[in-house]
């Protein structure tokens, strides 16, 4: 019994005695050259956190304009088609002599499967997109430059 009380103080007083430190540690008053230390690491933190974000967005832009490009082509080819100059012709001869339907105009799509419309509003969402993510970047620059000085 007494090799266990022996052993379980053994254990304890160096526990006891290094909480006993850890709270005097900390009663201690904070110097200024561990504040300023500390917001230099923040600042360093900040300025990498901002570095990294930047880095993602510049990359993400380029995947996002090749994206617009291609939908800016299905948006063109679904657009209509290119008429003759023939039925260019026509068409004008029929506006000339009074008003003229749609099914008159050469240069729209009869067909109403291959509507443009769906592509053109993905392109405009995806440039409204895109040009959030060139601000958000030109935000992020100058906060970089803040940082700097």
């Amino acid at each position: 019994m007494k090799k266990i009380l022996f052993a379980v103080c053994f254990v304890a007083l160096p526990l006891w005695l290094s909480a006993g430190l850890t709270e005097a540690q900390s009663e201690q008053p904070v110097s200024a050259d561990s504040t300023a230390g500390s917001k230099g690491k923040e600042q360093n933190a900040k300025y990498q956190a901002l570095q990294q974000e930047l880095k993602m967005l510049r990359d993400g832009l380029k995947v996002k304009e090749a994206e617009l490009a291609r939908l800016r082509h299905k948006w063109t080819v679904n657009k209509g088609r290119t008429p003759t100059s023939d039925e260019i012709k026509t068409f004008e001869e029929k506006r000339a002599k009074g008003p003229v339907t749609v099914e008159d105009n050469p240069f729209v799509n009869q067909n109403a499967l291959s509507s443009p419309g769906r592509w053109r509003a993905a392109y405009y969402e995806k440039l409204a997109e895109i040009n959030r993510d060139k601000e958000r970047a030109k935000s992020l620059e100058k906060e970089l430059d803040a940082l700097k000085q």
